[in-house]
């Protein structure tokens, strides 16, 4: 909660400050600020009078300025509740406020008269903050001279009433950060007059002054003040920071497109989403040969001017973004630039990244999430974050020692004895991309933060395949963001890497040796990152205090992304976390009738139910490793966004290989987006045993997040696995109505199967029980439950 005298909204800074007022005559102070401002003078009287009436002395002449006798009868007419009030006679006011200075002469210490004449003149300087705040055709320049003025007047001697302090404070978030209502309400609690006025001297310049930065920025400054109030009050956080961040406000779009006569991209969104997907590589083709407007190009060059070398990561921080229920997670992009060389080649690279997030506000994926959400007709404006990349440099490469994904709770269990309250994190070598993204044959770490040794893979052979194999970085030598293998990366940097011992093991004779001696004592390619000697630290329960800590403030879980430099954690983002909706526990039928079950699951079951499902889309992993090229996959993909367009929404499932959505290695898992998959009621992910790849536990990633805000199931089967049902005649051997739905994809018929229930089953429906308490799932046939 706020504080009654927060030292820094109040302008304490720990430098030595003026001689208190409190042997000064009263009446100098007086008279100079008549001299100075005499609009004050009736605001300071009606603080002199409320003073005394708390005081006791209330006893002033009556409004009108009538004898006792009249103000009796006046009495007995205010029951009336028809009857007007009485007026002040002419000079009535102004002989009350000099009755009230005369009365305050007599009955109030003189300190206390000079406390408040100092607080009256400091509570207009905190209302003039809050006047500029919200006339947004004043400078940022001016806005900041404001709260200088106010920060700098007898921080020890006036301290303003709370409601002031909220009320600038709402002030100047509405005007720098957001102004959704649920995001005011938590920042005025926490985010100070002063640090709100640190927050100016980084935001860039553009033409105009509107200036609001966006979802991501506004979370990341919120929770940067969440934490540090924490701290404060005792939390034990460990070293906690935010990354030097620059903002480049979210009105840059428009002046960016108004400069380069793009205006008809603006109505993109109202078009077939198939039409945005086919145009959408011209738009980013036009907006990264774009030029920049003046205010803009040339804020730019002073910025990298002022900031000198080092790798920087460009983020969007749209006004839509990080919001409550729709976070757009992984929507937008975030690019890492070198930054190193000479000033004109980092000038472009920082405006081709910035132009590039520009155009992916009219991308397939974020105009379908718009869509689905009911935010189509909002009118989409993205701010710019720009951050130093956490990390320090090792023989050529800049890397954190360590990043990831944390959540406040844990919805998706593989241990009983986790709770949902334990929290969860991702966390890999490096930068946290692999944490977030589908990327490739490789897996975080998945961390119980209350229970940081019930591991997901707990056999050592377990441990050693699905671990991290790659990690991304900055290449200082090449200039760029660049990934390296694990084997690599242990070559270059040798015993030098810090926490290593805590990072990593190695795999030797079946078992998982601690680093206890040197690196160079094992082989690279027995190197494996488990995190073992970093869970045994103060690490994941300094970790879930900080997310406990978020949580209480923000009234909801979060979800935050971080780095580790070796000695601070940086958070990097924090936002409210999707939870999938509550819905009343369902046990899984005991009397299903065998040949009436479709599948059953039992690992990583969420709680849920689904109904008349009408479609089954099945793409069977042997069908999909036998496809002979990319681009055979990729028309996998085309044709699942297809079928997205002509199934009833919600009434469809897919089932495909390992990892739908995966980046890079698309031989894992179907490679669509958000807007190949928007309308399907769940996503299978199906692990044979003779794949490849079994599916990871997904919560965590952009890609689990878009399942849980778009109330899409998520479930992982292994039908290989003993126990386990999988209807092989009904999935594989039922008639494929793909060739009737999309007469184009006829060719894709032996790998996209789709199979329409009711026209197989005598009219029966697929429904679905997700059992997450007994961890027990079964999808099984049945009639409708409601009318179609």
């Amino acid at each position: 909660m706020i504080r009654d005298k927060p030292p820094s909204d109040q302008g304490a800074s720990g430098e030595v400050q003026p001689e208190s007022h409190s042997a000064v005559e009263w009446k100098a102070l007086f008279e100079d600020l008549r001299t100075r401002r005499p609009e004050l003078v009736e605001r300071l009287c009606r603080n002199l009078l409320v003073a005394l009436e708390r005081a006791g002395h209330g006893a002033l002449p009556g409004p009108t300025g009538r004898d006792p006798a009249d103000r009796q009868v006046e009495a007995s007419w205010a029951e009336d509740p028809n009857r007007p009030a009485n007026h002040m006679v002419p000079g009535a006011l102004r002989a009350l406020y000099e009755s009230a200075i005369e009365l305050a002469g007599q009955c109030l210490a003189p300190d206390e008269i000079s406390r408040i004449i100092l607080l009256t003149e400091k509570q207009q300087l905190a209302l003039e903050v809050g006047r500029v705040a919200e006339d947004s055709d004043t400078s940022l320049p001016l806005l900041r001279d404001r709260i200088n003025a106010y920060l700098g007047f007898h921080p020890d001697e006036a301290v303003l009433p709370r409601e002031t302090l909220v009320g600038i404070r709402a002030a100047l978030v509405r005007r720098l950060l957001v102004d959704e209502s649920r995001f005011v309400a938590r920042a005025r609690r926490y985010i100070t007059i002063r640090e709100l006025g640190g927050v100016i001297d980084h935001i860039l310049p553009t033409g105009r002054r509107q200036c609001r930065l966006g979802g991501k920025a506004s979370g990341l400054l919120l929770a940067r003040s969440i934490l540090s109030e924490a701290a404060a009050a005792g939390v034990d956080l460990g070293p906690v920071a935010m990354p030097e961040s620059y903002f480049l406000p979210a009105n840059g779009i428009f002046e960016f497109i108004e400069h380069n006569g793009l205006e008809e991209m603006i109505n993109i969104k109202y078009r077939p989403l198939e039409e945005v997907r086919r145009e959408y590589p011209l738009v980013q083709r036009v907006f990264t040969s774009g030029e920049f407007p003046h205010p803009i190009h040339r804020g730019l060059r002073c910025f990298l001017e002022e900031i000198g070398e080092g790798p920087l990561v460009v983020r969007s921080s749209s006004l839509l973004e990080d919001r409550s229920g729709h976070a757009f997670s992984g929507k937008y992009k975030s690019l890492f630039i070198g930054n190193l060389g000479p000033l004109e080649e980092r000038l472009g690279e920082l405006e081709g990244a910035i132009a590039e997030i520009y155009a992916s506000v009219f991308g397939p994926d974020p105009i379908e999430y718009r869509r689905e959400h009911d935010l189509l007709d909002f009118r989409e404006q993205m701010a710019i974050l720009i951050q130093r990349v956490v990390g320090r440099a090792w023989d050529g490469l800049h890397l954190p020692v360590f990043a990831g994904v944390a959540h406040s709770r844990c919805e998706m269990r593989w241990s009983s004895r986790i709770r949902r309250s334990d929290g969860v994190a991702r966390m890999v070598v490096g930068l946290g991309t692999r944490a977030v993204d589908r990327t490739g044959n490789d897996y975080p770490v998945l961390i119980a933060l209350g229970q940081p040794m019930l591991r997901a893979c707990q056999q050592p052979e377990e441990v050693y395949r699905y671990s991290q194999r790659m990690v991304d970085l900055v290449d200082l030598r090449r200039r760029r963001f660049d990934t390296l293998s694990l084997e690599e990366l242990v070559l270059r940097l040798g015993p030098g890497f810090p926490l290593r011992g805590q990072l990593l093991a190695a795999y030797r004779d079946g078992q998982l040796v601690p680093l206890a001696s040197p690196v160079s004592t094992f082989l690279p390619e027995e190197l494996v990152v488990t995190f073992d000697g970093l869970l045994r630290s103060p690490f994941p329960r300094q970790l879930k205090s900080a997310l406990d800590a978020l949580e209480e403030a923000f009234g909801e879980p979060v979800d935050v992304e971080f780095a580790h430099d070796g000695d601070t954690l940086f958070v990097l983002q924090c936002r409210p976390l999707a939870l999938a909706a509550g819905t009343a526990r369902v046990e899984v039928p005991a009397d299903l009738d065998p040949a009436d079950v479709v599948f059953t699951a039992n690992r990583f079951v969420q709680t849920g139910q689904l109904e008349d499902i009408e479609y089954l889309v099945l793409i069977d992993p042997r069908d999909y490793e036998l496809l002979p090229s990319e681009a055979a996959m990729r028309r996998v993909a085309s044709c699942v966004s297809a079928l997205n367009g002509v199934l009833p929404p919600r009434r469809f499932i897919l089932l495909g290989p390992g990892r739908w959505g995966s980046r890079g290695d698309i031989r894992l898992g179907v490679p669509v987006g958000y807007s190949d998959i928007s309308h399907t009621a769940m996503l299978v992910e199906i692990a044979r045993r003779k794949g490849s790849y079994r599916p990871e536990v997904s919560f965590g990633t952009h890609f689990f997040q878009d399942l849980v805000e778009s109330r899409i199931v998520y479930l992982p089967l292994y039908p290989d696995e003993a126990g386990m049902e999988w209807n092989e005649k009904l999935l594989r051997g039922s008639p494929n109505v793909l060739a009737r739905l999309l007469p184009g994809y006829r060719d894709l018929e032996e790998t996209v199967r789709v199979v329409h229930l009711p026209e197989v089953t005598s009219g029966r429906y697929l429904q679905v029980v997700m059992d997450g308490e007994a961890e027990r799932a079964a999808a099984f046939l049945a009639p409708a439950t409601r009318e179609s």
